[in-house]
C-alpha cells in the first residue's frame, strides 16, 4: 500500500487565485485529503505533462510513492500504450474543453484494467493552461460482470436460434401450447400439414383446431386431471390419436407431449409425425404378405399337382394310345364308336391335367402355331365341374375358319380361363339363369375370342381402372386384384388388345384381339414331304407306355426296336442302324438325357433325334432346355395321341409316314 499522498508546491501552484478566485482559495493540503477521501483514482499533471499529483488510489494501482512519481512524465509512468490512447485528447484539452475516454488499459507493472478517465484543464483567469486533472474510475469487475452477461445473452440467443432453426426445418409438426390449452406456437410442418397459417392459429385453442370432436371430451379431462394432480397418461410417451385438419378430413398421427417448465409457468410441447403414408405402406406390406402366402401355397400347390399329374400322365399316356389304336383297328363300327368315346374320355382327361399343370409351370415365352378354338374347349373342360356346380351355363360359338396364331399356349390359355372365372364370380350371387358366352371370330389380319356373362358388368366408374395391378372389386378374399394385370400383359406381349365393354345381356364383355399367323407361316407347316420307313428305338421303363408307343409307329409305318428299360446292355449294332429313338425322361437308374447322351456317343447321327418323353410338365421342359443349352432336343409330352406321334415324326428331321 502507497502512503498517503501530499500535496506539493506545484500541485498548489495549479490551485492558486490565477485558478480560483480568492474566496474559492483552497489549502493544498486540504484538498489532497479530500481527493484521498473519494472512491476514485485522481491525478495532477502540469502543461508539460508531468506528474505533480496522485491521490492514495491512483498510487496503490501504480505502485508508487507521491515522490517517485512527482516530476515524471505521463508517458514515462502509464506506459505507451495508454500514452498513446490519450494523445489525441490534448487538443481538446488546450482548448479548455474537458475530455473522456473508457477503455481496457494496461499498465508497465502488468496490470490489466478497464477504467473510465476523465480529464480536466486548468486554466488561468487570463486562458493560460496550467495543467491537468484526470479523475480515473475503476470498473473492471462491473465490465467483467457485463461481459459476462452479454456472453450468457449471447450463448441464450445462440441457443433459441438453434431451437428456432431445429423447429422451422423440423418435417414433423410441433406446436406449443400453454396450460389453457391456448396455441402459442407452431412450425412450418404444422401449418402445411393442418392448414391453418400462424396468425390464425395463435391463441386459439389447440382443442378446437386439431383435436377431433370425438375426442375433445377426453382432452379436456386429461389436461383438467393433470393440473390439479400431475398425473398423466401421456406425457414424454409415444401414442398414435386421430387429429384434425382445416378441411375436417382426419388423419392418423404419431404423438409425444412434453412439459417444459418456465419461472413463472409452463408450456407443453407436441411432437406429431403424420402416420398416412405409414399405415399405407403397412397395408401394402401386409397385402404383400398375403400375396406371397398365397403364392407359397400355390407354389406348394403346384409341386404336389406335378407331382400327382406325372403319376397321371403314364396311364393316360396307355389310354390315350390303346385308344387310338383301338379306334384304327376296331373290327366292328360299335366297337370303334365304343373306342371313339374312351379316346375322347382319355384325350379329355390329358387336356385337363396339361391345362393345370400349365399354369403351374413357370418358364420363357414360346411361340409356335395356335387355334384359339382348342385353347377355348381346353379351359372349358379343366373349369367345367365348377361352372356346372354354380348352375352356370356356357355358350360356344367357335368360329371353324378361325386363323391360327403364333402364341405361347400355355400363357394364353391362362388369360382365357382367367377370364372365364372373372365371369363366373361375377354370377356367382346372380339369380338363374347365369350364362358365360364363349365366342371366336375372323377380322382382317386377326383372330377375335369375347368372354362375356349376364351379370351386372363394371360400373362406368370403375371400368378405367379394371387392369390396373391389385385393384379388384371382389369382396375381400375373393381374388388378388393382379388376374386381369397379368391377362393384359400377356395379350400385350403377343401384339394383341384386350378391352371391356358391355354385353348384350347387360353384363361385362371381355374382347381379346390377336394377330393371325401369317400365310407365309402356314405354307412353311405344309411343306413337309414323306420319308421312307424308320428303324426307331422305344425306350421306356413302363411297358404299357412303351408297347403303346410301339404299336403307334408300327401303325405309321415304321420299324421299331423295343428296348426294355434304360438299365439293359444296349445293342450298339441296333443304336447305329436307328433312325430316330424316343427315350423315357424319368427312368430308374439314370435318366433320359443321360441314357440320350449314350445313344449319341455310340451313333453320332441321332443328336438332333432322339425325342425325349415326360409327364412332368413343371420340371420336365426346362431340364431338357438347360440340357440343350444352345443346341436342341426334341421333346414330347404325355399323354400322347397318334396326331402328337405323328407331328414329331415330322418335325424331327421332316420324317412322316410312309405313303
Amino acid at each position: 500500500m502507497a502512503e498517503a499522498s501530499s500535496a506539493g508546491p506545484l500541485f498548489a501552484d495549479m490551485f492558486d487565485d490565477k485558478v480560483l478566485a480568492p474566496a474559492g482559495r483552497l489549502d493544498p493540503a486540504i484538498l489532497a485529503r479530500l481527493f484521498d477521501a473519494i472512491p476514485a483514482r485522481v491525478t495532477a499533471q502540469d502543461a508539460d505533462h508531468r506528474y505533480v499529483y496522485a491521490n492514495r488510489q491512483a498510487l496503490d494501482l501504480l505502485g508508487y510513492r507521491l515522490e517517485d512519481i512527482v516530476g515524471r512524465s505521463y508517458r514515462e509512468i502509464v506506459g505507451d500504450v495508454i500514452a498513446d490512447r490519450a494523445a489525441p485528447l490534448v487538443d481538446e484539452l488546450k482548448a479548455g474543453r474537458a475530455v473522456q475516454w473508457s477503455d481496457w488499459a494496461v499498465y508497465p507493472n502488468g496490470l490489466r484494467r478497464f477504467v473510465e478517465q476523465i480529464y480536466s484543464p486548468c486554466i488561468t483567469h487570463d486562458g493560460a493552461l496550467v495543467g491537468y486533472i484526470a479523475f480515473i474510475r475503476d470498473t473492471t469487475d462491473l465490465k467483467l460482470r457485463e461481459e459476462a452477461l452479454e456472453e450468457q445473452v449471447a450463448a441464450l440467443n445462440a441457443r433459441e436460434a438453434v431451437s428456432s432453426a431445429i423447429l422451422a426445418t423440423s418435417l414433423d409438426p410441433i406446436v406449443v401450447v400453454d396450460e389453457e390449452g391456448l396455441l402459442e406456437d407452431l412450425n412450418p410442418a404444422a401449418v402445411e400439414t393442418f392448414g391453418y397459417s400462424r396468425q390464425e392459429a395463435i391463441g386459439r385453442s389447440i382443442a378446437e383446431l386439431i383435436v377431433p370432436e370425438s375426442s375433445r371430451g377426453a382432452h379436456a379431462a386429461g389436461m383438467a386431471r393433470y393440473k390439479a394432480s400431475g398425473i398423466s397418461r401421456v406425457l414424454d410417451k409415444r401414442i398414435q390419436v386421430d387429429a384434425l385438419r382445416r378441411d375436417g378430413s382426419v388423419l392418423p398421427v404419431e404423438m409425444t407431449i412434453s412439459e417444459i417448465r418456465l419461472p413463472l409457468r409452463r408450456v407443453f410441447t407436441a411432437h406429431l409425425r403424420d402416420l398416412t403414408a405409414a399405415r399405407h405402406a403397412e397395408a401394402l406390406l401386409a397385402a404383400q404378405r398375403d400375396r406371397l402366402h398365397q403364392a407359397e401355397k400355390l407354389s406348394a400347390m403346384g409341386s404336389l399337382l406335378a407331382g400327382v399329374a406325372h403319376e397321371l400322365n403314364n396311364p393316360l399316356a396307355i389310354l390315350v394310345a390303346q385308344s387310338t389304336l383301338l379306334v384304327e383297328t376296331a373290327p366292328s363300327p360299335e366297337i370303334k364308336r365304343r373306342a371313339e368315346r374312351i379316346h375322347a374320355a382319355a384325350e379329355r382327361s390329358g387336356r385337363i391335367v396339361k391345362s393345370f399343370l400349365a399354369m403351374a409351370r413357370q418358364r420363357p415365352e414360346k411361340r409356335e402355331p395356335t387355334d384359339l378354338n382348342d385353347l377355348v374347349k381346353a379351359s372349358v373342360d379343366m373349369l367345367g365341374y365348377g361352372l356346372r356346380t354354380h348352375g352356370i351355363t356356357v355358350d360356344q360359338v367357335l368360329d371353324p375358319a378361325l386363323p391360327k396364331i403364333m402364341a405361347d399356349h400355355d400363357f394364353l390359355g391362362q388369360v382365357i380361363a382367367n377370364l372365364i372365372i372373372n365371369a363366373q364370380h361375377a354370377l356367382t350371387d346372380r339369380p338363374e339363369p347365369r350364362r358365360i358366352g364363349l365366342t371366336t371370330r375372323t377380322e382382317p389380319g386377326f383372330a377375335i375370342i369375347e368372354i362375356s356373362d349376364n351379370g351386372a358388368g363394371v360400373p362406368d366408374a370403375l371400368a378405367e381402372r379394371i387392369f390396373e395391378p391389385y385393384f379388384t372389386t371382389k369382396p375381400a378374399g375373393v381374388g388378388t386384384g393382379i388376374g386381369l394385370s397379368i391377362c393384359r400383359t400377356v395379350v400385350e406381349s403377343h401384339g394383341g388388345t384386350i378391352t371391356l365393354g358391355r354385353s348384350d345381356q347387360g353384363g361385362a364383355r371381355f374382347t381379346v384381339r390377336l394377330p393371325a399367323e401369317t400365310q407365309e407361316g402356314r405354307a412353311v407347316a405344309a411343306g413337309i414331304v414323306a420319308s421312307p420307313a424308320l428303324s426307331i428305338l422305344v425306350i421306356d421303363d413302363e411297358t404299357d407306355v412303351r408297347d403303346s408307343l410301339a404299336e403307334m409307329l408300327e401303325l405309321l409305318g415304321h420299324d421299331v426296336v423295343p428296348i426294355q428299360h434304360s438299365a439293359e446292355t444296349l445293342d450298339q449294332a441296333a443304336v447305329m442302324a436307328a433312325d430316330l429313338a424316343f427315350v423315357d425322361l424319368r427312368m430308374p437308374g439314370t435318366d433320359g438325357l443321360r441314357f440320350r447322351d449314350r445313344l449319341v456317343a455310340i451313333n453320332p447321327a441321332l443328336a438332333n433325334r432322339v425325342v425325349i418323353m415326360t409327364g412332368d410338365a413343371v420340371e420336365g421342359p426346362g431340364a431338357i432346355q438347360r440340357k440343350a443349352d444352345n443346341g436342341q432336343i426334341p421333346m414330347m409330352e404325355k399323354p400322347f395321341g397318334l396326331a402328337e406321334v405323328r407331328h414329331i415324326l415330322e418335325t424331327v428331321g421332316g420324317l412322316a409316314r410312309r405313303s
